[in-house]
């Protein structure tokens, strides 16, 4: 469950992405082609996500709508080598979904959600530990679940893990609660214990609320001092405009050495619009490439969400096509690589 506000990019992505690779590896909107030399945020799912993710398609229909019909389809580590290797890139990072089953858009009385978790956690784990270090796997955690801080005491020290998903939208996370706040903190907190690294998608349930951001950074990031925390699509929740109204909370952040931002990331996932020729959306990725400029692009990595919206090769082609870096910056970004994938 995503909920990937992309608005019909997937479909625009699947043929534009297309129509880029065939003009020729040195054409990505004008450019030369760029190979990134990781893809910091995949997903594979066992046959127990598939259906999960089809019994909550049939409930909520709407959550699906625009997105590449893949992600109702099972999909392995090798799936995930061979969509690296079709790229040219060497590394990816398996996103497990493991938090989907307490979700609040799971399937309701779902009475083995631990169970669920912990087996999908181990179907990423295990994927990375016999990729020969090609993919490595973030486990995924519902943090507002009753076996949250169980689940992660057991992945912590165990061979093949090198950080926890968090996906704060699909987990209804609500900014507004002082409950959810401090329990979200107290969980950051735990993981930094652990040493593991933290990706993130920040973009909360509901209306979105740019002020959110910056009870995020205060009370919840802030617990995670020394620790990378990658934030996805772009700091978002998929698309532009939610990213150019925070990117600039977490650059302000930055430039106080406020505590927990030494080790932010960003990744570019889903950060793309549907026609990048309207005057208002070229000020926007204008306006998102000035930001991220003002944060560092050193910060900034490759990831595709594959199979969200399309492969890795389509995306990365759609972004660099997008986005209005130079070459130079995007030379810089294409070989970022998170401290985690050494």
């Amino acid at each position: 469950m995503h909920r990937v506000d992309n608005n019909g990019i997937s479909s625009m992505c699947l043929k534009d992405g297309a129509q880029l690779l065939d003009r020729g590896t040195e054409d990505q909107g004008g450019r030369a082609r760029v190979v990134s030399v990781a893809d910091h945020h995949l997903h594979i799912q066992s046959d127990d996500v598939t259906e999960e993710l089809r019994s909550v398609a049939q409930r909520l229909p709407e959550m699906f709508a625009n997105l590449n019909p893949a992600l109702l389809q099972s999909r392995d580590g090798a799936d995930a080598i061979g969509q690296l290797d079709e790229a040219g890139i060497q590394q990816g990072v398996l996103l497990s979904e493991g938090y989907m089953f307490s979700s609040p858009f799971a399937t309701p009385g779902l009475a083995n959600a631990a169970e669920l978790t912990r087996r999908e956690n181990r179907f990423n784990v295990d994927a990375a530990l016999t990729s020969n270090g090609r993919l490595k796997a973030f486990v995924g955690i519902n943090p507002f679940s009753s076996f949250a801080i169980d689940e992660l005491r057991y992945w912590s020290g165990e061979p093949g893990v090198s950080g926890v998903k968090l996906h704060l939208g699909n987990s209804g996370f609500d900014p507004r609660s002082q409950d959810h706040v401090a329990a979200l903190a107290a969980f950051f907190g735990e993981v930094r214990g652990t040493g593991l690294s933290l990706l993130v998608h920040v973009r909360h349930a509901g209306p979105f609320d740019p002020s959110a951001t910056r009870i995020f950074i205060d009370a919840v990031l802030s617990q995670a001092e020394g620790i990378t925390v990658q934030l996805a699509h772009g700091g978002g929740g998929g698309g532009v405009a939610d990213s150019v109204e925070v990117l600039d909370h977490y650059a302000e952040a930055i430039e106080r050495s406020a505590p927990g931002t030494s080790g932010i990331l960003v990744d570019l996932s889903c950060v793309l619009v549907l026609d990048p020729n309207t005057p208002e959306n070229i000020a926007l990725l204008d306006r998102f490439v000035q930001s991220a400029r003002r944060i560092g692009i050193e910060r900034f990595v490759m990831g595709s969400d594959w199979p969200t919206l399309c492969s890795p090769r389509e995306h990365d082609a759609l972004v660099v096509a997008q986005l209005p870096f130079t070459a130079e910056e995007w030379s810089v970004i294409a070989a970022n690589r998170a401290p985690y994938l050494d």
